[in-house]
C-alpha cells in the first residue's frame, strides 16, 4: 500500500479494452455489494469506514462501493495512505480521515469495508497483520480480494501464470518487463483457502464470537473474487 502512489495502474488514457473491463468489474463488485447488503439487512443508518480507498476518480468501478453506499444511507468515512481529500468534493456526504485511523477517534464503526487492498500489502505475515488493524477498527468487516486462481490475472492482463509456484510467477513477471508487479510488497494475490486461513486466525485471536459469510461472484467461467462478511455476534 505505501508504495502504490509510485505506479500509475490506469495509464494516461482508457482504452476500448479498459473499458469492457471496467464495465465487467463494476457487475462484479454490484453482485459483491449486493450480497453485502443482503447479508446485514441494509445499511441505512450504519456507518461504514473504507478502508485503503483509491484517489482515482477516472474509473466508473474505483469507490463504486461508497456510491452505493451513500446512495443508501449510510454515513461513510473514507482512509487511504494516498493522498484522497478531493473524493470529498466527488462524492457528497463522504468524510476522509487521517491515515492510519485510530480507534480512539473514531465513532462506533458498523462495518470496515476494504475493497480489493489485502492483495497489494505485502507478505502473508503483512497480510495477516492487516486484517487484525481492521479487524480492530469497527464491529464487522466486508471484505474483497481477486481470487488467485481465477485463470485470468486482473493485475497484469496475463493469463494462467499466476498458478505456479510464487517465486517462479515473479521471476517470470520480472523477466517480461512487469516489475513493478513481480514484487511482494505489491502483490500477492489470494486463493479461497489462502483468505480463509488468514481470515480464521484473526478471528479465532478475537475474545467475541463473529459470523461469517463468504461470496464467489463468478466471471468467464470461473470464481474471479471472494468475498466474507465478519460481523460480532454480540
Amino acid at each position: 500500500m505505501s508504495q502504490s502512489q509510485e505506479y500509475n495502474y490506469f495509464g494516461d488514457r482508457i482504452s476500448w479494452l479498459d473499458k469492457r473491463r471496467m464495465q465487467s468489474s463494476l457487475a462484479i463488485r454490484r453482485q459483491l455489494y449486493d450480497g453485502f447488503i443482503q447479508k446485514v439487512g441494509g445499511v441505512s443508518g450504519k456507518i461504514i469506514l473504507d478502508h485503503g480507498t483509491t484517489p482515482d476518480t477516472d474509473h466508473i468501478d474505483s469507490n463504486c462501493f461508497i456510491r452505493w453506499l451513500l446512495e443508501d444511507g449510510a454515513t461513510v468515512y473514507a482512509t487511504s495512505p494516498e493522498p484522497i481529500s478531493h473524493l470529498e468534493s466527488h462524492f457528497s456526504g463522504l468524510i476522509v480521515l487521517s491515515f492510519p485511523p485510530k480507534p480512539d477517534h473514531l465513532p462506533a464503526v458498523d462495518f470496515v469495508m476494504s475493497s480489493a487492498v489485502i492483495e497489494h500489502v505485502g507478505s502473508q505475515a503483512d497480510q495477516l497483520q492487516y486484517l487484525r488493524d481492521i479487524f480492530s477498527l469497527g464491529r464487522g468487516v466486508f471484505l474483497t480480494t481477486p481470487n488467485r486462481y481465477h485463470w485470468l490475472d486482473f493485475h497484469t492482463k496475463l493469463p494462467l501464470l499466476h498458478w505456479l509456484p510464487r517465486p517462479q510467477h515473479r521471476r517470470l513477471l520480472q523477466a517480461l518487463g512487469l516489475t513493478f508487479w513481480a514484487q511482494e510488497k505489491n502483490l500477492r494475490l489470494l486463493s479461497r483457502k489462502d483468505l480463509a486461513r488468514l481470515v480464521w486466525n484473526v478471528i479465532l485471536e478475537q475474545e467475541v464470537n463473529y459470523s461469517v459469510q463468504w461470496m464467489y461472484p463468478k466471471f468467464l467461467g470461473a470464481v474471479s473474487n471472494l468475498g466474507v462478511v465478519a460481523y460480532r455476534k454480540d
